[in-house]
């Protein structure tokens, strides 16, 4: 998890630099880089919420079968 908290953040630093150079407002650059991340969660809450009726029929789950 680690990885992918580094990359966001990086991610997000280099989105406030060109938007910066861009002479954007830090007020409104912190509004699109928020709704950004608000559209991306809620992307992944519907994935979730998708598949949340698609469990393995086993009761090990996905991970029991790959050992």
């Amino acid at each position: 998890m680690t990885q992918y908290q580094t990359a966001g953040v990086n991610a997000r630093l280099e989105v406030f630099a060109l938007l910066e150079a861009q002479d954007v407002p830090a007020s409104e650059a912190d509004d699109l880089v928020a709704a950004l991340e608000a559209g991306a969660v809620a992307g992944a809450q519907c994935q979730v919420v998708e598949l949340d009726g698609m469990a393995p029929a086993s009761g090990r789950g996905v991970l029991g079968r790959l050992g």
